[in-house]
């Protein structure tokens, strides 16, 4: 019982272990159960929080290069991109922005500490090394930190799921010169576990310069990322288990401005590690662990003129426990501290560090209740000491339909580079910015159909006092006016906005089995998101709504298609609606073939303003497992 406690405890960087049970009687469906929700498994019924789980066989099924393709259409996430492969990606939850987001991969959290404000761009990340994705919506600051006041998305790469060794090998080509190359070889026995993964993607791409607009002669904008990924655990003991995750990832993307083409070049190298112990007493799991990662982003503006080398590193530490103290009572706790460091070239280095504790307890007063409070202190060098809580409950209120509700209390404390500023941008520095508050709410409701279908809604809202926000001396789409005079000499600011800002909406999804072969699935999101002033917040639209239809139509074909529109956008940015569709087929029991079309009906659009989107574009390819 000690080994299997241990391993259900586990890290998520390492899924396959999770998925080997000591005995046959303990079989667990990983689609029906979240480690990050509450940093130990909990079936998705009683966590309490509004969690979207993606698999290897999602991604698949749905065929998609960039991840962010695939999670913009998941119910409260939505996505914008300075143009094609490559173009930065933002991620946004419920309308609070990437810099609210806390990015994990295999446990290495992965936000980019030089960025304005230590956020992660999606914009070089592919799908080709995924195992398995979670997506915690609403604020998540009482066990991950401040970095999490929106949610939290945890990407675990692709690990052993059998035992013996497996390999898997994916190509695929197509428009705009575009080639993906993966290759996967993962090892499980009693013991040990690991798993290799290196993928290759090069797109000439298209010009991210707006073409449809009268302009002609325009270059193309392409990627070239290599990437490499390793996880690996030992069990020592029936108590003991050591284990390592890390992975190195090199991409270069040329890019445009969104008022002119440009030849302009943007080199980005980044590698994370993290090393972690666990071991069992009795009831209670121990896990501590080490992490690095270390980005460095270097722009040419335009190619050949460089325009500054940028660098993060985050040194953290991390100490875990969990204690199941009856059937209806554990609790988690633990300690942290990060140090993050940015360095520009011929500039000296400058850091902040953070350390935290924390506690949890799930408790089951009742059959068919499950309650959560949690309570965390972090202490910044820069802004002192800051509390934050989240409490949480989850009731069965009948045979299918639960009932379900969060309150959270959140915090930020402002990045680095927002206090630095950036002369290169002109964008001056602000060193009397202050942390922003925050307070989450959500109910929501989930309901399983005797047929099959489920259904899942939920009302949220997040109210952030004091938000920090990037502004100028003229207002602009992405940009009001700041409150304070700028400083003379630049012509840009981060300030905190006196008042509130309101982040409120409405969730559906849903998943329908309209029949044994074919499967419907829905998301829709509706967001209302205004600073203290009353207006809308760029580049979040009011409505976001995906429909896809998956087909069986035999032992050997299957079938996507999705719709994804997004409308009411802000700036006078205009709706839109693209269709992607693809065809898989099973060509024997290790080898399937597959066609996508991405932009089934060649609409022109733009996520932003200026930049473009693909054409009408079509991609082929071989995946096997063997």
């Amino acid at each position: 019982m000690q080994d299997t406690f241990l391993r259900l405890c586990a890290s998520t960087a390492l899924v396959g272990a999770l998925a080997a049970p000591a005995s046959a009687q303990q079989i667990i469906n990983l689609e029906e159960v979240t480690f990050s929700a509450n940093l130990t498994p909990t079936e998705l019924s009683r966590a309490a929080s509004s969690v979207s789980v993606v698999t290897r066989e999602d991604l698949e099924a749905d065929g998609a290069i960039q991840l962010v393709d695939y999670l913009a259409r998941l119910p409260g996430v939505t996505v914008t991109q300075n143009g094609g492969l490559g173009g930065s990606a933002s991620l946004r939850i419920r309308g609070a922005g990437p810099e609210y987001v806390a990015v994990y991969v295999d446990g290495i959290r992965v936000d980019d500490p030089s960025s304005p404000q230590t956020a992660f761009n999606f914009g070089t990340l592919s799908t080709a090394d995924i195992g398995r994705i979670e997506i915690l919506r609403g604020s998540q600051s009482a066990l991950y930190g401040g970095s999490a006041v929106g949610g939290v998305v945890n990407i675990s790469t692709l690990g052993a799921t059998e035992d013996g060794f497996t390999q898997s090998v994916q190509l695929e080509a197509g428009s705009f010169r575009t080639y993906l190359a993966r290759y996967g070889i993962a090892f499980r026995d009693e013991r040990f576990e690991a798993a290799v993964n290196i993928s290759h993607l090069r797109s000439r791409g298209f010009s991210t310069h707006e073409p449809f607009l009268g302009a002609t002669g325009l270059e193309p904008d392409g990627l070239e990322t290599n990437r490499l990924s390793f996880s690996g655990r030992y069990q020592l003991t029936d108590e003991g288990a050591l284990g390592v995750s890390a992975f190195f990832q090199r991409s270069d993307n040329e890019y445009d401005l969104a008022t002119r083409d440009v030849d302009n070049l943007l080199k980005r190298r980044d590698y994370g590690a993290r090393v972690f112990g666990e071991y069992a007493i009795g009831t209670s799991v121990h896990e501590v662990s080490a992490t690095l990662y270390d980005l460095e982003r270097e722009a040419f503006q335009p190619r050949g003129n460089p325009q500054g080398v940028f660098e993060g590193r985050r040194i953290s530490f991390a100490y875990k426990g969990v204690t199941e103290l009856s059937p209806a009572l554990t609790l988690i706790y633990g300690a942290d501290t990060q140090r993050e460091t940015i360095t520009v070239r011929g500039q000296g280095p400058d850091s902040t560090r953070t350390s935290g504790v924390f506690g949890q307890a799930l408790w089951a007063p009742l059959d068919g209740l499950d309650v959560s409070a949690t309570l965390r202190a972090d202490r910044n060098s820069g802004f002192g000491t800051f509390y934050t809580g989240r409490i949480a409950a989850a009731w069965q209120a009948t045979d299918g339909l639960v009932l379900r509700g969060a309150l959270g209390r959140g915090f930020r404390a402002p990045s680095i580079n927002e206090q630095l500023g950036n002369p290169v941008w002109s964008i001056a520095p602000n060193p009397d910015l202050a942390p922003e508050t925050s307070i989450s709410a959500e109910i929501g409701a989930d309901y399983r159909f005797a047929s099959g279908a489920t259904v899942t809604t939920t009302l949220f809202q997040l109210t952030t006092d004091d938000a920090i926000t990037y502004c100028g001396e003229v207002p602009t789409p992405w940009s009001p006016v700041c409150p304070s005079p700028v400083p003379a000499g630049f012509t840009n600011h981060y300030q905190n906005i006196e008042g509130e800002t309101r982040r409120r909406g409405f969730e559906l999804g849903a998943a329908i089995p309209v029949s044994e072969t074919q499967r419907v699935d829905l998301a829709y999101t509706y967001t209302d998101a205004r600073n203290p002033s009353g207006a809308r917040l760029a580049r979040v639209p009011r409505h976001d709504l995906a429909l896809g239809l998956r087909s069986e139509w035999n032992d050997r074909v299957s079938s996507n298609i999705s719709l994804q529109h997004v409308g009411g956008r802000t700036g006078g940015m205009p709706s839109y609606s693209v269709v992607n569709a693809g065809i898989r087929y099973r060509v024997n029991d290790i080898a399937d073939l597959t066609l996508r079309v991405e932009n089934l009906f060649d609409k022109q659009y733009q996520q932003i303003s200026g930049y473009a989107t693909s054409d009408r574009a079509f991609y082929l390819g071989v995946a096997s497992r063997f």
